[in-house]
């Protein structure tokens, strides 16, 4: 390795990191992915330190294994690396990253150095434009369930493992996200996908480059467990088509449509029936909703492509609780449930809305929808109108724009102004005026609050629930 920035074309493998014992510095360590590769190497015998801009109460799990954080950043933080790994929200000509390279220290990206230290073992990578971070989740508790003790590394918090990472010494389950290309750093021995459908084009450009990596994350696949597929989505089927997986024994779609390797059925609201070639099994879920069901199957064959029993993995599903921000109720009172949702692609807007009204179908439903990037907002406006108009009421807040510049002409009035399919159209709304949609005090009638959104909208769900919080029933 040299002082420059790591990133060759090929997948990286533990030669790629220095030995265990070194001393790794992550930049970012308190973001989701960042803080499961921080206890993964940890876990691997490496010294590892970290530095983040969040409040120390945050980051409680990385201290609990001794792992040492800075507040902020700074160039002194290389001093005694002998690895500095930086998130993709970290920019090259950063005053810590310069001063590595000046240093001779070398310096690689979350996901090169997550597939280094991953890539040559069981590996299970779960992509797709949308589910993979529940799948994820859903696959861990299954195969822990079934005795396989996997490693697992999620995009979301999971409290059964009061954080991002589940520690172990079998098979790796991890999410693979197809942002930045980040997924094509893993080597997987059983791929995953989940959906697939134009998303991030500010970083593939156009949808059949998108196509392109993902054929390629699949392929990695083939001459070993294969790739697991969703048979009704058709951006996944065309995938497994194109590459050659659908109707060969290294190709398994699951789904509810007729031709799915393994055919989907439900029996009640959260009930599922599974048959595929080799048994039938019924599964009972916590989780509500159509997608969740498919979520639910996709983990189940990942488990036992696995190796893991059946039985055990239906068992493990059906203590799967949920993810944080993936239709997460955090408050309940007799008249509202206000939920907080991670939704920002009108596909997963759709699904989250609909597995609301099956939950709660005498309910009023309500959404404050906050859009996550111009390049989103501009690319999606229309489609947004048409999710959000499954609710009763639909309020959209201004855009959250993360890593982008404003674009002209781009804001939530592309979204209010769309038409709906049916329902009322969305207005906008300011962030003061949601904090306030959770009146102070009990009324008639049953009423459900979901506030949506991949920024800040949480922390606006969580301002709102305070208003009445200590008469809350349940959460």
């Amino acid at each position: 390795m040299t002082g420059a920035t790591v990133g060759a074309p090929r997948p990286a493998g533990i030669a790629d990191l220095p030995a265990p014992g070194a001393h790794v510095h992550l930049m970012g360590i308190g973001g989701a992915g960042m803080r499961g590769l921080a206890l993964a190497l940890d876990r691997a015998g490496y010294v590892v330190s970290g530095c983040d801009r969040a409040p120390a109460d945050a980051l409680g799990d990385l201290a609990a294994q001794g792992i040492t954080v800075e507040r902020e950043h700074a160039p002194s933080h290389v001093s005694g690396a002998d690895l500095l790994v930086r998130s993709s929200a970290v920019p090259e000509d950063q005053p810590e990253v310069v001063r590595a390279g000046l240093a001779g220290v070398p310096v690689m990206r979350r996901a090169r150095a997550l597939g280094a230290l991953l890539n040559g073992q069981a590996l299970v990578g779960i992509a797709g434009t949308h589910g993979k971070t529940t799948i994820t989740a859903m696959a861990g508790h299954a195969a822990a369930a079934a005795g396989l003790d996997p490693l697992v590394l999620v995009g979301g918090r999971v409290d059964r493992w009061k954080g991002f990472t589940r520690p172990g010494d079998g098979p790796a389950i991890v999410e693979a996200d197809e942002f930045d290309r980040s997924f094509l750093e893993l080597q997987p021995t059983l791929a995953v996908v989940s959906s697939l459908e134009p998303e991030h084009l500010d970083t593939y450009g156009t949808w059949e480059r998108l196509r392109s990596a993902f054929t390629e994350f699949a392929g990695r696949a083939r001459h070993a467990g294969g790739l697991i597929y969703c048979h009704d989505d058709e951006g996944a089927r065309g995938l497994a088509e194109a590459a050659g997986f659908a109707g060969t024994r290294h190709g398994f779609g699951y789904g509810f449509g007729n031709g799915a390797w393994c055919r989907l059925e439900g029996t009640g609201p959260r009930a599922l029936r599974l048959s595929w070639p080799d048994g039938e099994i019924d599964l009972t879920l916590r989780v509500p909703g159509r997608h969740n069901r498919l979520n639910a199957a996709a983990a189940f064959l990942a488990t036992v492509r696995l190796g893991g029993d059946p039985r055990a993995a239906a068992r493990g599903l059906a203590g799967f609780r949920g993810v944080a921000r993936r239709l997460e109720m955090i408050a309940a009172w007799p008249d509202l449930t206000v939920f907080d949702d991670y939704a920002h692609h009108p596909t997963e807007v759709a699904a989250s809305l609909a597995a609301l009204r099956e939950a709660y179908p005498e309910a009023r439903l309500r959404v404050v929808f906050q859009p996550h990037l111009f390049t989103r907002t501009r690319d999606f406006a229309g489609a947004f109108a048409r999710a959000l108009a499954l609710a009763d009421d639909a309020l959209v807040l201004p855009i959250y724009p993360a890593r982008e510049a404003p674009l002209p002409g781009v804001t939530s009035d592309l979204i209010a102004g769309g038409s709906g399919a049916s329902g009322a159209a969305a207005v906008l709304i300011e962030r003061e005026d949601a904090r306030c949609l959770v009146p102070p005090e009990v009324g008639a009638g049953e009423a459900v609050l979901v506030f949506m959104g991949a920024g800040d909208v949480t922390d606006l769900a969580h301002a709102a629930v305070q208003r009445r919080a200590g008469d809350a029933v349940g959460t």
